[in-house]
């Protein structure tokens, strides 16, 4: 099936499970509804579509029950053409220009600024209205690289504690109104990482109970990781069980309406898979058409992703890189893996490549983006067309 769908869509191919977007999605909803019981307050999933905005797994995940955080222009745009209703969408933003704040007023979405000019910025243009707010309390996040750690001394997110009264005088001059504190600690926890995650969940419980006892909602985030080598899975069971013990000392507190997460990876990396073509050979290196501009966080974070060759062959086993087409030496897609020998023309897979990947690929050195297929019941299913030449050229025109 890889070489029939290679040859039918092209070179390299981004490919998705159905089923396996739908059972993720389905695991977010029992944890929800699970917590939901266990504390007698609405509890919201917001899938952080920066993972994958594809429109045709965008429905898939509403249609599971999912609400949507978004980011940009472009993902409020995909949100409602998915049939997220503004109720459903979220809007989580970073260092915004003031026409995106304009466009998120206009379309009534609620949204969350994470820094004191930027609630100013929002106050000056749309006073007397109701917005979230990112803090900071200062602990250390969790995350698989420094790159994804968005909670402590060195990150650019959140409003530091130490910023809180200056908040509160903004808030007063524009009459706004914080009817939610947001959160983000990283990406990527599994069990070994549950405990500093709760850890710093009580540190932003502790600064909501003391500087904003009256807030409707707070946002504890996402960062719910999946396993890419052979850890194990992240016990959502245990999870639920911990935060459940850990909100009941603090909401009892506050007066909330509701609790939101944001999880993104753990719904779509492992319905993705990427495959490809192995073009070249040589000592120590296995040349493939996937290169950096098709999955960039092997070089940007140093990740790990399984990769497997087709067909399988009774041949040498060597230890060697697998790299891409792209002219920088960062361009490895993995290091020092165990396979036998290949020849030109095999099949790649990469494993895990639903979240991060075609959402950060590139054009880089004039490469063109992948088709994405979707697999639903042995059906495939074109999902976005390969780019064209012609596709690049008619945007400089």
């Amino acid at each position: 099936m890889i070489k029939e769908l290679l040859n039918k869509y092209g070179s390299p191919l981004y490919v998705y499970d159905k089923d396996i977007l739908i059972n993720r999605c389905n695991e977010m909803v029992n944890f929800k509804n699970k917590l939901e019981n266990n504390l007698n307050i609405n509890v919201s999933m917001h899938y952080s579509m920066k993972a994958n905005e594809n429109l045709s797994l965008l429905k898939i995940i509403k249609d599971c029950g999912l609400k949507i955080d978004s980011m940009s222009e472009l993902e409020l745009y995909l949100a409602k053409l998915a049939g997220f209703n503004k109720e459903d969408i979220l809007y989580v933003c970073n260092n915004i220009t003031e026409k995106e704040m304009e466009s998120v007023h206009d379309n009534n979405i609620l949204i969350c600024l994470d820094s004191i000019s930027q609630v100013e910025t929002w106050g000056k243009n749309f006073p007397n209205s109701n917005i979230m707010v990112r803090v900071n309390t200062g602990i250390l996040g969790v995350g698989h690289s420094d790159k994804v750690i968005t909670s402590g001394e060195v990150t650019k997110f959140g409003i530091a504690i130490s910023d809180i009264n200056e908040l509160f005088n903004i808030i007063k001059k524009y009459n706004l109104n914080i009817i939610g504190v947001h959160e983000h600690l990283g990406s990527l926890f599994l069990n070994d990482k549950m405990d500093n995650y709760l850890k710093g969940i009580e540190s932003f419980l502790k600064v909501v109970v003391s500087y904003f006892p009256s807030v409707e909602i707070i946002d504890l985030g996402g960062g719910f990781g999946v396993p890419y080598k052979d850890e194990d899975r992240l016990d959502l069971n245990l999870l639920c069980k911990k935060l459940t013990d850990l909100l009941k000392q603090y909401i009892k507190q506050l007066h909330l309406k509701e609790i939101k997460f944001e999880p993104g990876r753990y719904i779509v990396c492992e319905c993705g898979k990427i495959y490809g073509r192995v073009t070249s050979i040589k000592k120590d290196y296995i040349g493939t058409d996937i290169g950096m501009n098709v999955l960039i966080r092997p070089e940007m974070y140093d990740a790990y992703h399984k990769i497997e060759l087709f067909p399988k062959r009774d041949t040498k086993i060597i230890t060697t890189n697998f790299c891409g087409n792209i002219c920088e030496s960062g361009d490895i897609l993995g290091k020092e893996r165990v396979v036998n020998t290949p020849e030109i023309g095999n099949s790649v897979i990469v494993y895990n490549a639903g979240a991060y990947g075609y959402s950060m690929s590139s054009n880089y050195t004039g490469r063109l983006k992948c088709a994405e297929v979707l697999i639903d019941n042995d059906k495939d299913i074109l999902i976005r067309k390969r780019e064209t030449i012609e596709d690049i050229i008619n945007l400089q025109k």
